[in-house]
């Protein structure tokens, strides 16, 4: 009866993992079901509508602001369910799912820049603790330089704060998909290519002041 017991136990354990839901993090590497534009960016203001193809007219401009780096990471937020885009209002707020993947040197291939790198023997597919097959959730990517403020989410927000080296997408629901389906279903096709945040002018007239205040008593003395 304790064996019989065990098992059961075990059974229900191993219904409940099938049960949860799964994403894809990656915004390259693969062929999405639609051609729309997923890279991250320098700070700047992008075509969110292009689409990544070589005869565009716009490719080449738009291939030298693409994000490289290193000492950058991706890492991807939700809410459960769809329409959340509220709670993950200016790149704040959800929940971490799955770890962190480093942007490429920027030496990579130019159709590898502005993507971040799945390590080889890692994979891609993230499992949420609270969204089922055939639920959905609210994700968003965040993307900050972890070398200078941290590989956490505490560094993420500090970088947002200072207002560079930081940058997040626009909110995007997600479908987990029903098992048995394509990896094309998995992956985040309803994400859009974003940039880094800028400084708010306040803040670079803030720094420009000090400056001219700083040059101002230099003088006087």
């Amino acid at each position: 009866m304790k064996k019989l017991f065990a098992v059961a136990i075990l059974g229900l354990a191993a219904v409940s993992g099938w049960a949860q839901g799964t994403v894809d993090f990656r915004n390259g590497g693969v062929s999405f079901p639609t051609a729309l534009n997923r890279f991250v960016y320098t700070a700047g203001s992008i075509v969110p509508a292009l689409a990544p193809i070589l005869g565009d007219p716009t490719y080449t401009v738009d291939l030298t602001r693409r994000l490289t780096g290193t000492n950058l990471c991706a890492g991807l937020w939700y809410v459960a369910g769809g329409g959340g885009a509220a709670q993950l209002a200016a790149g704040r707020g959800g929940q971490q799912v799955g770890t962190l993947f480093n942007f490429r040197a920027s030496t990579t291939a130019d159709a590898n820049k502005g993507t971040w790198v799945v390590p080889a023997g890692t994979s891609p597919s993230f499992t949420f603790a609270d969204v089922a097959v055939g639920g959905s959730a609210t994700l968003q990517v965040r993307v900050w330089d972890y070398v200078a403020f941290g590989r956490t989410e505490a560094g993420y927000l500090a970088a947002l704060t200072a207002g560079s080296g930081a940058g997040f997408s626009v909110p995007f629901d997600y479908t987990v998909p029903a098992a048995g389906s394509t990896p094309d279903k998995y992956y985040m096709d309803n994400l859009r290519g974003f940039a880094l945040i800028v400084p708010e002018p306040s803040t670079i007239a803030l720094g420009v002041l000090g400056a001219a205040s700083l040059l101002f008593l230099r003088r006087r003395k």
